[in-house]
């Protein structure tokens, strides 16, 4: 898992510059939603680099280096290492998630955890944030608090 205590101050202006982000820079729910949407229509999900045998690097100067300056696309990891110190920086509270992923299989099948995604806290409620799962990222959080159905809103 990637470490979020690491302090390294992400550039925002280059960061919102990839995604086009031009709004407020504040720790709500409504910038929340708009960076989880912007994010993965702006960066793409990429996994060349581990299908070459080229190494990945999660840590945060190598992640903006390749997803922001040479604007390259990333897996998991990389998009969520990202998204993470924005919100971070911004003033969210973000925890790290290690997940099994399900997608094509049979419900109950038993999986490694080789997926990250994160839990973002925000106006009292925690929301699970996605912003690098292929074709079936998520462009919007999803609550934590609710047993309600949520809108399926996929970022393609």
């Amino acid at each position: 898992m990637t470490n979020l205590t690491t302090r390294y101050e992400l550039d925002l202006d280059a960061y919102f510059a990839r995604i086009g982000y031009h709004g407020p820079r504040a720790a709500t729910l409504a910038v929340l939603r708009e960076l989880h949407r912007l994010h993965p229509l702006a960066i793409p999900f990429e996994n060349l680099d581990p299908l070459t045998g080229r190494r990945v690097s999660i840590k945060l100067p190598d992640v903006v280096a390749k997803l922001v300056t040479q604007r390259r696309g990333g897996y998991c990891f990389e998009h969520n290492t990202l998204l993470a110190h924005a919100l971070m920086q911004l003033g969210f509270g973000v925890t790290p998630l290690a997940a099994r992923v399900l997608y094509g299989r049979e419900p109950d099948a038993r999986t490694p955890r080789t997926h990250m995604l994160l839990r973002v806290e925000v106006e009292g409620d925690a929301w699970l944030v996605d912003g690098g799962f292929g074709a079936a990222t998520l462009r919007a959080p999803l609550s934590f608090s609710t047993d309600a159905e949520q809108p399926n809103q996929r970022a393609s």
